[in-house]
């Protein structure tokens, strides 16, 4: 694990959570513990008490006001002048004079101090005039103003202020807790998502040390979700702000050896009501709110700690928790879990801007349109009824950032109608002669969107526990947003409602036993290959889609597509999944989506393949779609993402049908075709399989023997394959087809190699290879033009923007599993270069790997070819030439030098430029294609009219009455 910097905070510069070099001292507030003194939060407030008593009758600024803030900060076990000055010199913004600030902490609070019953405004105003003046590493968070009867202040970071009078002051004194080491470094990050991943660092940390102590692996996953959940309420006013940060700081050891105890006492504070703990608990624990729930109801294992784990957390409770988002606890979880596990559960965690991609078309969008259409009070509280009766369920949630993200957004919608609504009451009342401003319920009430109407299925039980503290958190943090609209201070602890989260196998599961009546389904289920599948997620697969031919290429993730079309067909919910784009790609589109079509699933909205995005650093690189879904027919225009740019913003079109494809087109699916569905179009044949264990193949360095055979090197045939011809590389195959057994004998290296074969062949358990030693000289598959022809590989780089052929003569056999057309023209070569040809390859030619794969059957076969005019042919074929001209000026580079698109030749690319124009053109001169989609809409539709078609649109069936 890296470093991160820490920006901000003088002193700490790097932050290492392996090495945790201890410099906590003034950056984290925790000088008293190192120091050996501090003040409990108790003895403060009886010493404010004595402080104001002794200054109630001070009025001389000069005389006194040293002396009053040397008390001041001997009142929290501080001695003034080791962290603060008086007379700091400054200057004044508004007049360009010298003046001086009365008292300067650097980079926490700043003082100017009047006599009594001077203007403390214009002190304030004075006092921020002072601030453009002071450099980064002096300027204050805290400001204040003073005229020893009454104090002034200004939050700088959180834009709060206030006022109190010296009488006062033991009632206010928790703004001033830092002074004693009961609060946190401000720290900044240049990004949310970088705040995120520092913290997610820190806890990791301590997660890793704990490990390597040895602390048992279920009880460690459950202690760092409470630990979670804690250091989030530390920052967001569930209780007092940084009370576990000072509690760790000022009530353990140094060496870390009472810290697992204490956490433990904490943990049990927290699930303890109020009235039932013990009378004598320190401050610091009896001011720490009950929680309920099921959070700390499980009682642990008590860690063994040392320094490091205690210096450790002392790191990850300094963090401003507060501050990022809720997406953290994916990224955490996936930071902290071992390599090989999250693989195997697929565990790819979304950043919010993916999530909403996937909600506001869902959902979201709907219900802001809803709510602006409700004009009248009676109308909003119909759709208030409505936005707490919603049920969501993810069944895919791991760690619940869907969940958290959908909840989050549905309390923001709720607490908008009940502005709404409140603004109409005020009117109301206004009209009525009433006084405005008050409202006839409190937010207990009001607030009627709850955790509880979402629900989740999670396989393993510790993201299933964060995705569960996710939700509790969100729901604070949403009281939090309602209350700064109303003003009125809202929580919900105890907990008074969960989410469901069932933890089990959601493919093996019955989903309406989970909830029987969803309004939405969404998620994003794992992303598991074919060949990291585990042996539970291969019976898995095999349950949902049986052992039929073909299926076993269906990626993981299309398990939840079949699992959700009945659901949605019990139910009547609406769906959202992200998917692999393969899905949408190749071999698995006739396999998945005829089904999903028969059952009467229509694709209601779709982002078209973009490039994957995490908050989880080593996250693997992936290409995904984003698939919305109904059963039955969908009134409207439907909504379709395009990505010019893989990592770029969609572009949002509308739809009037959306295929499997992810086009503009009816439901066409295209099948595998034996050969050509365009008539007069030449067949392709693939290459020869040799079979040979290599006995009759020479490489460059190995060839010089056959060429010195004056027999052997008579038969000597070029025998190339994808590689050979990308990267220039020569390969050759003894060719004995036809030759006379009396010719052969004469050839000892023949006579050698041939009777190697014959053994190879003759020991292999393959029946095919066995029956082939009756013909040792001959390749296994001995297929070879006779004829000029136009030679495809069988995979391209994802990278190029063509698939690069090349027209070859019979002096070159070409190998398995590449092909071959013979007859191929200039029009067919500039075709299969094309814009056009490439659309078709990346839509139904599949994957390999990452790689295109460009099949005879499922891309040359089915392409739609053009029935164009000789006009338009001619374009073509002049066209083409011209890229086979532009490709001889560069003789010493390969056809992978010439196609790399970071490097491709400027007369090479313009060549192919006016190629794809020629062939758009070719294909449909009266329409003007601007994107791959739009091309791969019409080629479908082409597609359809020369099959007439293989699939059909499904009758729609009835769609069910909306949900009151």
């Amino acid at each position: 694990m890296g470093s991160i910097i820490r920006k901000g905070s003088d002193g700490l510069a790097w932050l290492d959570p392996c090495g945790l070099r201890r410099n906590l001292v003034g950056s984290l507030g925790v000088g008293p513990v190192d120091s050996g003194t501090y003040a409990t939060k108790a003895e403060i407030r009886d010493r404010a008490a004595k402080f104001a008593e002794k200054w109630k009758d001070a009025t001389s600024e000069q005389a006194e006001r040293q002396s009053f803030w040397n008390d001041f900060f001997a009142m929290f076990g501080v001695e003034r002048k080791q962290v603060a000055i008086f007379e700091q010199i400054a200057k004044r913004t508004s007049t360009d004079n010298i003046g001086w600030i009365d008292l300067l902490d650097p980079k926490r609070m700043a003082v100017e101090h009047k006599s009594a019953g001077a203007d403390l405004d214009a002190a304030m105003d004075q006092l921020v005039d002072y601030l453009p003046s002071l450099t980064p590493g002096e300027h204050p968070w805290l400001l204040v103003a003073c005229d020893f009867q009454r104090f002034k202040w200004q939050n700088l970071e959180t834009d709060e202020s206030g006022e109190f009078s010296l009488a006062e002051l033991p009632d206010h004194v928790e703004m001033f807790w830092w002074l004693a080491g009961y609060d946190k470094p401000h720290q900044e990050f240049a990004t949310q998502e970088e705040a995120s991943l520092a913290a997610t660092d820190l806890l990791a940390a301590v997660s890793m040390r704990l490990m390597d102590n040895g602390y048992d692996h279920h009880d460690l996953r459950e202690w760092m979700t409470r630990i979670l959940f804690i250091l989030f309420a530390d920052d967001t006013g569930i209780w007092d702000r940084a009370a576990f940060h000072s509690y760790i700081s000022l009530h353990t050891r140094q060496d870390g050896t009472d810290l697992g105890p204490r956490i433990e006492m904490i943990f049990e504070v927290l699930n303890t009501p109020p009235e039932k703990r013990q009378k004598n608990l320190d401050e610091d624990l009896r001011d720490l709110t009950y929680v309920n729930g099921d959070l700390f109801s499980n009682r642990l294992s008590i860690p063994v700690c040392d320094r490091e784990t205690r210096d450790a957390l002392l790191w990850a409770s300094a963090f401003n928790w507060g501050a990022i988002s809720p997406a953290i606890f994916g990224s955490l979880f996936q930071n902290v879990m071992e390599s090989r596990e999250r693989r195997q559960l697929g565990a790819h965690y979304t950043t919010e801007e993916n999530i909403l991609k996937v909600i506001e078309p869902l959902f979201l969008d709907d219900l802001w349109a809803e709510l602006d259409a409700a004009k009248t009070a009676p109308a909003l509280r119909a759709f208030h009824d409505k936005l707490a009766g919603l049920k969501f369920i993810d069944p895919a949630c791991g760690c619940g950032n869907f969940l958290v993200i959908a909840y989050r957004e549905l309390r923001r919608i709720e607490t908008e109608t009940l502005r709404r609504l409140a603004k109409k009451d005020q009117a109301r009342r206004g009209r009525g002669g009433q006084k405005s401003g008050q409202r006839v319920a409190s937010l207990e009430f009001l607030c009627r969107v709850k955790v509880d109407q979402f629900y989740g299925i999670e396989v393993d039980e510790w993201p299933a526990r964060i995705a569960r503290t996710a939700m509790y958190l969100t729901d604070h943090l949403a009281n939090r947003e309602v209350s700064a609209e109303f003003g009125e201070h809202y929580v919900r602890f105890p907990i008074p409602a969960s989410p469901y989260i069932v933890i089990g196998n959601a493919l093996r599961m019955d989903w309406t036993e989970v909830l029987s009546d969803p309004d939405w389904v969404f998620g994003n289920p794992p992303f598991v290959d074919r060949k990291n599948r585990d042996a539970d997620q291969r019976e898995d697969h095999a349950l949902i889609h049986g052992s039929g031919r073909g299926t076993g290429n269906l990626d993981y993730v299309t398990g939840w597509f079949a699992k959700a079309a009945p659901y949605m067909d019990a139910t009547g919910a609406r769906t959202a999944f992200v998917a692999t784009n393969s899905i949408t790609q190749g071999s698995q589109v006739p396999e998945l989506w005829p089904r999903l079509f028969d059952a009467g699933v229509t694709i209601t909205f779709a982002h078209r393949p973009f490039a994957w995005k995490s908050e989880a650093r080593g996250m693997a690189h992936v290409h995904v779609v984003i698939i919305g879904m109904a059963i039955g027919d969908t009134t409207g225009t439907q909504r379709l993402w395009d990505y010019p740019d893989p990592k770029g913003p969609g572009i949002e079109s509308a739809a009037s049908c959306i295929g499997p494809y992810l086009t503009d087109s009816a439901p066409i699916v295209v099948h595998r075709a034996g050969a050509p569905i365009v008539a007069n179009v030449p067949k392709a044949t693939y290459g020869a399989t040799a079979g040979d264990k290599g006995h009759l193949l020479f490489t460059e360095d190995t060839v010089a023997d056959a060429l010195a055979d004056p027999i052997a090197k008579k038969y000597l045939r070029l025998y190339i394959g994808a590689d050979e011809l990308l990267n220039g590389q020569r390969r050759w195959v003894l060719w004995l087809d036809g030759v006379p057994a009396s010719e052969m004998r004469k050839s000892n290296l023949i006579s050698d190699r041939v009777a190697k074969v014959k053994k190879f062949r003759s020991d292999s358990n393959r029946a095919g290879t066995k029956a082939a030693a009756a013909t040792p000289w001959l390749l296994l598959e001995p297929r070879a033009p006779s004829s000029n022809y136009l030679f495809v590989p069988c995979v391209s780089s994802e990278r190029r923007d063509y698939v690069p052929m090349e027209l070859r003569g019979t002096d070159t056999i070409v190998r398995a599993s590449s092909w071959f057309i013979e007859g191929a023209d200039m029009f067919l070569f500039g075709m299969l270069h094309s814009a056009m040809f490439m659309a078709w390859v990346r839509m139904v030619g599949g994957r390999l790997e990452s790689r295109l794969q460009v099949s005879a059957e499922t891309v040359y076969n089915t392409f739609p070819f053009p029935d164009p005019t000789p006009a338009a042919r001619q374009k073509v074929e002049k066209a083409a030439a011209k890229v086979i001209a532009a490709r001889k000026k560069h003789p010493t580079s390969t056809l992978e030098d010439l196609y790399d698109p970071r490097f491709m030749p400027i007369d090479l690319r313009a060549a192919h430029n006016d190629l794809d124009k020629a062939a758009d053109a070719a294909m449909n001169p009266r329409r003007r294609f601007r994107s791959d989609a739009d091309r791969l809409a019409y080629l479908l539709d082409r597609y359809e009219a020369i099959t007439s078609p293989l699939v059909t649109t499904p009758t729609p069936k009835r769609r069910r009455a909306a949900k009151p």
